[in-house]
């Protein structure tokens, strides 16, 4: 499914809008995907292993062929929905952690999806199902790419809305002809008559996340993803007044995300000698990274972006304090969120410990056939300064107060940089809203007989530097910011402002 794209424009809010929309075709998949799949590398006896999580080609070309869609019977949907469950209870590596701190039961969740497949189901609704039982998991790397399965919302309403403290927010109107009176910052109330929170109930049960909080805002992100051609939307303005409009929908999915970054990182200086580092995700140079075959060619592929974090830090050597900006940073490379934090803690440093699952599923995978017994259920230290062949950060690292700007958009490699933070650097504060949580080598672990459906999941446990498990937790803020109507729409950015008066009062 293609993607559009539009440059930001008068009648976009930039602030705090970063999304994640995931692709679900196969070609986007290889190109988009690969900004936040590439977990790490890690060095094991006698072999190297780089993480491309659910996007390595022989993987989209290999076995399992669907059948064609007319084939696809009840029981042929029934017989893909049991593999999927005895997927997860083989391979994934937090069954039993979600089944007793969020209450995930994986058996429940495939009995009542299993009620809903008739003779009648067809294959898009079958994908929805697929879905919903990814998200049932509550891991934010719970993916199900649907194959040759048909997209069931493969629309876009021409509106991008945001989550703000008022509720869902107009944020975007940059891909909107004929607006028939729609301004930045009404309330979206109601979708085709249905209350608007009845609405993101069904969209909250297909969205995966690992906690609630981020669940919702990527639900919001996505909420014109849409089924239908076209959508009745009712809104209330700033003065109490309501509009209903039907709104024609695009045929691709848009992208309704800010521009996408020229530059690995930013930074300025701000007031009382404070400098502003902001990074946007950690992913940088994919399609070489990708084709990358030692850890010193990927360390070669991503020298820019670690150039441009030397000179952010080197700019902020005499500074009273860092604002590290990495809300909406879904993630990407584990060697340059590492480095990152190479340039905060000195010495030898625990960036975090793994544990992989050991199962007979994983075990029959290429990339793991291989391995030795020590590979799983061993906790691994992760330590970025003993890997070799790569560059490290020499120089002089900042040791002063930092305050890190987080959201329910940092995920995945993003969290796990926060983690670590958060145990081993005492000068730390994190203003904002909770990150997601996710985190955990998520690799394709099954491809579904029937449906030709591809079944990713988080194969290892990855543990803070102090022991905590990062999934399903990952980093509360000290100082709770969260977005609102008003702020956004002046452009005026409350966790920056929170974060530099912190700062001047540290």
């Amino acid at each position: 499914m293609k993607t559009l794209l539009r440059p930001l424009s008068d009648d976009t809010l930039s602030i705090e809008l970063a999304h994640f929309d995931r692709i679900h075709s196969v070609p986007e998949l290889l190109n988009s995907h690969l900004m936040t799949r590439y977990w790490f590398s890690l060095t094991l006896p006698g072999l190297v292993i780089c993480f491309l999580i659910g996007c390595s080609k022989e993987e989209f070309d290999g076995k399992s062929p669907a059948r064609p869609k007319s084939e696809l019977s009840q029981a042929a949907m029934r017989a893909d929905l049991n593999q999927y469950h005895d997927a997860v209870l083989n391979a994934w590596a937090y069954t039993a952690s979600k089944s007793l701190n969020q209450g995930v039961n994986v058996s429940r969740s495939r009995d009542k999806l299993l009620m809903q497949i008739t003779e009648e189901t067809t294959p898009k609704q079958f994908a929805m199902i697929l879905r919903k039982f990814a998200a049932s998991l509550k891991d934010g790397h719970s993916e199900v790419y649907i194959g040759t399965l048909d997209e069931p919302l493969p629309y876009s309403w021409p509106i991008g809305f945001t989550l703000v403290r008022e509720g869902v927010m107009v944020a975007n109107l940059n891909w909107l002809n004929d607006n028939p009176g729609i301004r930045l910052g009404d309330r979206l109330i109601k979708v085709d008559g249905m209350p608007i929170d009845e609405f993101l109930d069904t969209r909250l049960e297909m969205t995966s996340a690992s906690t609630a909080d981020a669940q919702k805002v990527i639900a919001v992100d996505r909420i014109h993803w849409s089924a239908s051609p076209s959508v009745q939307l009712t809104f209330i303005q700033q003065d109490k007044s309501e509009v209903e409009a039907t709104f024609q929908c695009y045929t691709e999915r848009i992208d309704f995300s800010p521009t996408k970054q020229p530059k690995f990182c930013t930074w300025k200086a701000l007031p009382n000698q404070i400098t502003y580092i902001r990074i946007p995700s950690f992913a940088w140079n994919n399609e070489a990274f990708a084709t990358a075959e030692t850890d010193q060619d990927r360390d070669a592929v991503i020298s820019v972006a670690k150039t441009e974090i030397d000179t952010a830090f080197s700019e902020a050597e005499n500074s009273t304090g860092i604002i590290l900006d990495v809300r909406g940073n879904a993630g990407g490379f584990e060697l340059l969120s590492s480095y990152v934090a190479e340039h905060l803690v000195p010495g030898n440093f625990t960036y975090f410990e793994l544990e992989r699952q050991d199962s007979t599923l994983l075990r029959s995978q290429d990339r793991y056939r291989d391995l030795g017994s020590d590979a799983f259920n061993v906790r691994r230290p992760e330590q970025p300064r003993n890997r070799q062949g790569i560059r490290h950060f020499e120089g002089q690292q900042f040791t002063g107060p930092l305050v890190v700007l987080i959201n329910e958009r940092c995920f995945s490699t993003t969290d796990n940089l926060c983690a670590c933070l958060q145990d081993i650097r005492l000068q730390t504060k994190f203003v904002g809203r909770p990150t997601n949580g996710g985190t955990g080598e998520p690799a394709i672990v099954d491809n579904l007989a029937n449906s030709g459906a591809k079944i990713q999941l988080c194969v290892s446990r990855v543990y803070s530097p102090n022991g905590r498990m990062i999934e399903g937790t990952g980093t509360k803020p000290d100082l709770t910011v969260e977005p609102d109507r008003d702020s956004q729409l002046q452009r005026r950015d409350l966790a920056i402002e929170a974060a530099l008066e912190l700062l001047r009062s540290w």
